[in-house]
């Protein structure tokens, strides 16, 4: 695998503690020996003096950093924005989006073990319950960002209402028009098995499509319609036409974050957990792409809020 993946094969020697250190970070955490060697067996251990840089800034990421001794600083356009100490992990979210990071430097003398990109990418393709465990973990990190909202107040989406329909589509116009919105870059095949899966739904103005606290068995792709969200806190945002309602809590709550009520008539299609769950064994690359989707959220919009508050 190691010709394959362009870089030479670390030692052996301590692949023990790479594991181990893999294991303490919150996005391997419960996996499986074989998930974790996929990874281990290519991550090196490497030491940064004070100053030095460990990921350039505006540069496609290279690795994902776990810092086992000292501190690593990240910074963007000289602004500070987070600092990492042992244990923490930095570079998973930029890596996964395949965005440039803000710049990493040793804030002291420090040592991080370093996962290759190429391995982290070709282990989510070969090891379902890591992909899985990326996706609850960077969909949990979304919800906490969006301050539990399908998306962020800061970032609201623009909402289209779209143009309600009396007669329910046929399979080649559902097709269409879901490949407009989240699915875009889905292939076609496992666009044809999730569109076969959909369910249409419509629901009247008015209607509690769910509150905060109920258990998050599906998503709801919105055809056509307005609704509302409300957080907990009270906060709000409106989502409308091509946006796929629900994955958030789907992947990364035990329960629903926030109530979703409509404001004009809906047409939407229901898709189950269960039944996404079946799509990703056959289409990995739709669950990756998902991931990637969540990553990007994680990475652009979150430093971009953290940027405009320093």
């Amino acid at each position: 695998m190691s010709e394959i993946l362009g870089f030479r094969e670390p030692p052996r020697e301590g692949l023990r503690d790479r594991v181990l250190a893999l294991r303490s970070q919150p996005l391997f955490e419960g996996l499986d020996d074989e998930a974790l060697l996929l990874l281990a067996e290519h991550a090196r251990s490497v030491t940064y003096r004070a100053g030095d840089v460990v990921a350039p800034e505006d540069e496609p990421p290279r690795a994902l950093f776990i810092v086992l001794e000292g501190e690593l600083v990240a910074t963007r356009q000289g602004k500070a924005l987070v600092k990492i100490g042992p244990g923490s992990a930095y570079g998973a979210f930029a890596l996964l989006a395949r965005e440039p990071p803000p710049l990493a430097s040793a804030a002291t003398t420090m040592r991080v073990l370093e996962v290759p990109a190429a391995a982290l990418e070709t282990a989510l393709d070969e090891n379902h319950s890591l992909l899985r465990k990326g996706l609850a973990v960077a969909a949990a990190g979304v919800l906490e960002f969006t301050g539990n909202l399908p998306a962020s107040p800061l970032f609201p989406p623009e909402v289209d209402e779209g143009t309600y329909y009396p007669e329910p589509k046929s399979m080649v116009e559902r097709l269409i028009q879901v490949r407009r919105g989240n699915f875009a870059r889905m292939n076609l095949e496992a666009l044809i098995d999730l569109a076969r899966q959909m369910i249409e739904v419509r629901f009247p103005a008015g209607h509690l499509l769910w509150s905060a606290g109920d258990p998050p068995t599906h998503s709801l792709y919105i055809d056509c319609g307005r609704v509302r969200c409300i957080a907990p806190d009270g906060e709000h945002v409106d989502i409308g036409s091509n946006f796929t309602l629900g994955v958030l809590d789907v992947w990364g709550a035990k329960q629903r974050a926030y109530t979703a009520r409509t404001e004009t008539p809906v047409i939407g299609y229901r898709i189950e957990f269960e039944t996404f769950l079946t799509l990703l064994e056959s289409h990995v690359e739709v669950g990756i792409q998902l991931l990637r989707t969540f990553a990007r959220t994680l990475v652009v919009e979150r430093y971009a809020s953290q940027s405009g508050r320093n």
